[in-house]
């Protein structure tokens, strides 16, 4: 071991002693390259090329790790504006949406003899939306049950029940029993009678109003309230028919009726305080059964 130990520091000592002669030799001044340099220079090429080579890939990996850190950060950052841009053009879109129907209820209620008040649907049933709906006014607006209800579209219903701010609305289409309207064929001028449910939800049904057949009915026809109708004003659009039903001789028995309004869409509904129909010479057809 003691040898061993010996002609190992031995080694050591002659690879130092040779690495400064090297140097020695190639820092003097001289007009060519010597043999030891030379070999040496030869040697080292190889690798000084991959540890170069080596070089320019780790700094072009870290630059690109780096580069790809700052590409996420701003990512995200811009991920976070787009959804604020975003959140902020569906506010404004709703705004501007609200000032339209604003627009469209104030030049609607401008335009009207009658004395109506503006009320805003804040909910329907959930159990059956389509038939009823809640108004925020009620007997402080000085509602009343049973005044009509309408849209610049048509009718939409009447008053059911009144509290001191809101009140709930019975749709045209409700099927209940004596939840009818009293109409008029704007084509023809013959009477009927308008019920809420039909073939489907969200439908009426359209009756004769003193015969038991219509002589005069098709697709197409578009009711209108009649002058005879003690809540609604005369001639506003109820609802178009959509399917007529024959009975014996091809005679219409009853239609199926689809509202003018669509009644699941309603934000903003118009309470008829007091009608003001303007005097008409035509003459005046059958009451109604109940005066509606």
């Amino acid at each position: 071991m003691h040898w061993f130990a010996n002609r190992r520091f031995l080694i050591i000592a002659l690879i130092f002693l040779l690495l400064t002669w090297v140097m020695f030799v190639t820092s003097r001044e001289r007009a060519g390259e010597g043999k030891v340099e030379y070999f040496f220079n030869t040697a080292m090429a190889p690798l000084e090329s991959i540890f170069s080579y080596c070089g320019i890939v780790i700094h072009d990996s870290w630059k690109t790790v780096t580069h790809l850190a700052q590409l996420k950060v701003e990512n995200d950052l811009l991920r976070k504006e787009i959804e604020r841009l975003r959140t902020r053009q569906l506010g404004l879109e709703q705004l501007q949406k609200e000032n339209e129907e604003l627009r469209e209820a104030a030049g609607f209620v401008k335009a009207q003899a009658h004395e109506m008040v503006a009320a805003e649907v804040i909910s329907v049933n959930p159990s059956n939306w389509s038939r009823t709906l809640t108004i925020n006014r009620g007997k402080n607006d000085g509602l009343k049950k049973n005044m009509a209800v309408i849209s610049p579209q048509g009718v939409v219903g009447r008053i059911m029940e009144v509290r001191d701010n809101t009140a709930e609305v019975i749709l045209l289409t409700d099927p209940r029993d004596g939840n009818y309207i009293g109409g008029m064929v704007k084509r023809t001028q013959n009477m009927v009678i308008v019920t809420g449910g039909g073939g489907y939800l969200g439908e009426c049904t359209v009756k004769p109003a003193v015969d038991n057949f219509f002589t005069d009915l098709k697709n197409n026809d578009i009711i209108i309230t009649a002058a005879t109708s003690d809540l609604f004003p005369k001639g506003i659009p109820i609802g178009r028919v959509v399917k007529v039903s024959y009975g014996p001789n091809k005679m219409v028995t009853k239609a199926i009726l689809q509202p003018m309004v669509k009644l699941n869409k309603l934000h903003i509904v118009f309470v008829i305080k007091e009608k003001h129909d303007p005097v008409s010479s035509e003459s005046s057809a059958p009451i109604l059964p109940g005066g509606e």
